[in-house]
């Protein structure tokens, strides 16, 4: 048995590994090896973190080593995506590092939820679980719907079947054979087509996987639009792999079949899917001459179980319809002398590209509002999140509101259970689809059941509405008669989206809905902001609106995404604007019925939205530009922002938009000065656009709130009017870079007392790091020799500043600063052959324990690892590191080199054999890595007098030693903790080799 698998695994480590090579470069060049393979995919999947089959690679890879933390992929797999495959090969891991107890759970859940797979492993496997577990057996679905159960060989084969309330006795038929055990088929058993929960029985008591859910191990995923050639779009069942596809296609009007068949299995066969880490989709396409041609219906598209692919049902020609008559109107429009049409029975004028407004007839509404109100909540998955939106609308509903709850034919019989509950309640009525037809459907259902005289709102079953939501709605959409729609503010809304504008927000916990809510009511904003559409998350309609405007097209929508904005659009036509409420808060969990084909319905919709309505994208995209919401957005911000200061003291920290170790130093010293109880801004350049206007300042507190929206204009006294307004009794200026050095001075004149911080050259050398021509370090000469290098390479600083200018305002912000702050004497000597001015010393990070380095001698033909750290660039050595590679490859000396990060080009490195690379790393990583690939003494190629180097510290706290060049911080700090060795900065790459293969040779410092 345990040969058997650890065969199956090895296999299955090969047959992936040549899949992953086929399908990503840098891999191609490799034996398929795990032992090769897995170092190559650790690698690639930190540059490609969310490519599932590199991360089932590593697993199978892992296991087929017997590496413990196969389970690692695999545990993450089968909690992101349904991957029947990962499940079953983490009972792999499980059984063979020691835990049948945890294996005992998931194989409980995986014969509940999943298909067989592997019938000939999976059989044993599963007996040896239940063995290990003390089980009377187990039972499992096959990917054909039959039943099978392991028992014992010597118990007794009695079972019971029970579905639907009933049972019966079970007729079996031997199957196979596993060690100790006899798996049964269940012959007397024909799948439902309800998909009901099956039990199976021995003696009494339910089978290691009995309760199985027919309808979660068939759940199907499908999508389905029209095209020139004919109906297209995929399915799957993605927790049966080995399942067949089938579809069948009916006409709506008379139920009658068009299409009956199977739809796959995909080119490369059936087992392709048994080699991914979740099941692919099998593309179809049904041409038109195979139903009805040019005459075809509108049309329900299904599973074989009847349940609806997304877009279905669907009227496929109904667009050539739409083309057909307009062209026939044009034709008898501009006939010619022989007209070979009749007039068509409507006139189709040419589509407008504008929002077109006409006036809006009186409403009959009160002035003040306090017409009756039907809040419309369609409901289909989402259990928790049902439960909760809905308890808390009946909770805040006032005596002229009722709820009206559509069941969109929801498979969790705890939603039914739950709306059943609720449907005696007063003012409450829950409706129950007879099947599943999608948010629009059910929308319209909840819609016609809305009074001549009562408003609506469409909400999300997914929401989080607070106290007083609709009133506030309410309010907002009677402040004119010719508003039609509200939408509130949310965290996921599109344009209505807060406090990121991108909707890219976390969910908040309902405290921080209520909080956020009642700040917008105390705000007391008084704006009607026009929108180019209303949002049907939370959707307030008015009477008269929804009745001129009419219903939601069901017909062109399908289950949803874009019906609400041809409704905002058609209701616009009639004079009807739309706003945003900015009295209330909405919270929005998003996405909850049909998040695995969201983009296919988002993408079908939109091109038939901008169809209805030409220009559509291009109206939403310029109200965008515009960004009307904008100011508001950073109004509320600093609302919040100042009620979070609570009075305490500001400090500003002034730095540079990019990524490295002064933004890790900021964010320490902001941390810092939190816990001094200061509260920090971090103040960064912006850039909204590409013109100088479009340059400004983007204010971040460091705090735990979300304040994205503070940007002020670069240019003017905007910055010194809002730090004086918080408080600010302190600025840290750490770079000018990205900002320019004229802004930054400006900033300094504010009349706030400042220090600045040493992190790099840029204050004197518009090329940031002293290095110059050949990549190597200048040697800081004379100025004009520095104006000829910056003619030639051009500044980095990302300022146009000549040089001069650079260094006369870098003196005078240098000289009236209360501090200027250096790592180290080399830094402050190095600026003061520059600049004049007095520099206090202060360490970049907390002291670290250090001892003495040792560098264990080697004997000749050992291999050597060196260990090098984080993201190496040319300033930080690459073409020296390039340049040793290619030397040791063609020497074969016995050295490796081992980066711990990334590099500006891995692939020459990579190219010599003789690098191994790791990739991108968290912090919180960067320990554990370097213990998983021991090294025996570390190297620092940085060619530039560095400031600091966090990457040396690391090295110190993991007790490496480390060479180095004598030049900048980190020589300056090995020589006085003699921590490692430093070499001089222009030593040939041979000499170089040699230091590295013999370090103990030399004087350590």
């Amino acid at each position: 048995m345990e040969q058997t698998i650890n065969r199956f695994v090895r296999d299955m480590s090969d047959r992936h590994g040549r899949v992953l090579s086929s399908r990503h470069d840098g891999l191609a060049d490799l034996s398929e090896t795990p032992e090769v393979l897995l170092p190559r995919l650790e690698y690639l999947q930190r540059s490609h973190p969310s490519a599932r089959d590199i991360t089932l690679g590593i697993g199978f890879c892992r296991l087929a080593l017997d590496e413990p933390r196969a389970s690692e992929a695999f545990e993450f797999l089968s909690s992101v995506t349904l991957s029947p495959l990962a499940r079953f090969f983490l009972l792999i891991t499980r059984m063979r590092f020691g835990a049948p107890d945890r294996a005992f759970v998931e194989l409980r859940a995986l014969l509940r939820e999943t298909a067989v797979i592997f019938p000939d492993i999976a059989f044993p496997l599963f007996s040896a679980i239940a063995e290990a577990n003390r089980c009377s057996g187990w039972c499992a679905m096959l990917p054909d719907g039959r039943l099978v159960a392991g028992l014992p060989e010597h118990a007794a084969h009695d079972l019971v079947l029970r579905h639907d309330g009933e049972e019966q006795s079970a007729e079996l038929a031997l199957l196979a054979r596993p060690p100790g055990y006899q798996v049964w088929e269940i012959g007397n058993f024909v799948l439902p087509p309800h998909l009901p929960r099956i039990d199976i029985l021995h003696e009494g008591r339910g089978l290691l996987g009995s309760g199985i859910d027919s309808r979660t191990v068939w759940t199907f995923e499908g999508f389905v639009e029209g095209a020139a050639e004919g109906l297209s779009g995929w399915c799957r069942y993605p927790n049966n792999l080995e399942a067949s596809d089938h579809i069948l296609v009916r006409t709506v009007e008379d139920n009658r079949t068009l299409f009956d068949g199977e739809i796959g299995p995909p080119d490369d066969g059936p087992q392709d899917s048994l080699l991914q880490a979740e099941k692919p989709r099998t593309d179809f396409l049904l041409p038109w001459q195979d139903m009805e041609g040019p005459t075809t219906p509108a049309v329900t598209v299904t599973d074989r179980f009847g349940r609806a692919l997304y877009g279905s049902p669907i009227d496929p020609l109904a667009g050539g319809r739409y083309a057909r008559t307009q062209a026939e109107w044009v034709a008898t429009r501009f006939a010619s002398a022989y007209p070979a049409s009749a007039r068509p029975t409507f006139n189709q004028p040419f589509p407008t590209l504008y929002a077109p407004r006409f006036a809006v007839p009186e409403a009959d509404a009160p002035a003040i509002p306090t017409r009756k109100v039907a809040v419309i909540i369609p409901v289909y998955r989402g259990y928790e999140v049902t439960r909760t939106c809905i308890t808390l609308v009946l909770q805040h509903r006032g005596a002229n509101e009722r709820v009206v709850i559509i069941n969109d034919c929801s498979p969790d019989e705890r939603i039914t259970a739950f709306l059943d509950t609720l449907a005696t309640l007063d003012g409450v009525t829950v409706l129950t689809n007879a099947r599943n037809g999608g948010f629009t459907f059910s929308s319209n259902r909840g819609l016609r059941a809305v009074e001549r005289d009562e408003d609506a709102i469409l909400l999300n079953s997914d929401t989080l509405p607070p106290p007083h939501w609709i009133d506030a709605l309410r309010r907002t959409v009677y402040r004119a008669a010719d508003i039609g729609t509200a939408t509130p503010l949310s965290n996921a809304a599109t344009i209505f989206s807060y406090p990121s504008a991108d909707g890219q927000n976390p969910v908040p916990s309902y405290e921080e809905v209520i909080e956020t809510a009642e700040q917008l009511a105390a705000c007391g904003c008084d704006a009607l902001i026009d929108v180019p559409t209303a949002h049907g998350y939370c959707m307030y309609i008015r009477a008269e609106c929804l009745h001129q405007t009419g219903l939601l097209r069901e017909d062109v929508f399908a289950q949803g995404y874009g019906e609400e904005n041809d409704f905002s659009r058609r209701a616009a036509a009639l004079g009807w604007r739309h706003v945003a409420c900015l009295e209330t808060f909405v919270g929005h969990a998003e996405g909850q019925s049909f998040s695995a084909v969201k983009s296919d319905l988002v993408r079908r919709n939109l091109a038939i939205l901008n169809g209805l309505h030409p220009g559509y994208d291009r109206m939403v995209q310029e109200w965008l530009a515009r960004d009307p919401l904008g100011a508001f957005r950073r109004d509320l911000d600093l609302a919040r922002l100042r009620h979070a200061i609570a009075g305490r003291p500001v400090v500003a920290l002034l730095t540079h938009d990019r990524q490295g170790g002064v933004q890790r130093f900021v964010t320490e010293r902001a941390r810092d000065n939190l816990a001094a109880g200061h509260v920090p801004l971090v103040v960064s350049p912006h850039r909204a656009g590409n013109g100088a206007k479009d340059a400004g300042w983007r204010v971040i507190p460091f705090l735990p709130e979300d304040y994205p929206n503070i940007t002020l204009p670069r240019q003017g006294a905007e910055l010194h009017t809002l730090l004086r307004a918080l408080g600010c009794d302190r600025i840290e200026i750490h770079s000018y870079i990205g900002a320019g050095i004229r802004d930054v001075h400006w900033v300094s004149r504010s009349g706030i007392d400042y220090a600045v911080y040493l992190h790099d050259y840029s204050w004197f050398c518009p090329r940031i790091t002293l290095v110059s021509h050949n990549n190597l370090y200048c040697g800081e000469p004379a100025r004009d020799v520095c104006q000829r290098c910056i003619a030639d390479l051009g500044p980095l600083n990302s300022d146009d500043a000549p040089l001069d200018l650079l260094r006369d305002l870098s003196d005078d912000l240098f000289r009236r600063a209360g501090a200027i702050i250096a790592s180290c004497q080399d830094v402050a000597d190095r600026y003061r052959r520059h600049i004049d001015a007095p520099i206090t010393l202060g360490q970049w990070e907390p002291p670290v324990p250090t001892r003495p380095a040792t560098f264990l001698p080697k004997a000749p033909d050992e291999i050597r690892r060196i260990l090098l750290i984080g993201a190496i660039g040319i300033e930080k050595g690459y073409n020296i590191l390039l340049a040793l590679a290619r030397h040791v490859a063609d020497h074969a000396l016995p050295m490796r080199f081992v980066i711990i990060g990334y590099t500006c080009d891995d692939a020459r490195l990579l190219a010599t054999g003789v690098v191994e690379i790791t990739g991108r790393y968290g912090e919180h990583e960067l320990a554990a890595l370097i213990r998983r690939h021991p090294c025996d003494w570390g190297f620092l190629p940085a060619i530039w007098p560095e400031t600091w180097s966090y990457i040396l510290t690391e090295f110190w706290r993991q007790n490496v030693p480390v060479i180095t060049f004598d030049i900048g911080a980190p020589a300056a700090r090995i020589r006085a903790t003699g921590t490692g060795l430093t070499v001089p900065l222009h030593l040939p790459i041979a000499s170089l080799a040699t230091v590295l293969l013999t370090p103990w040779l030399l004087r350590i410092h």
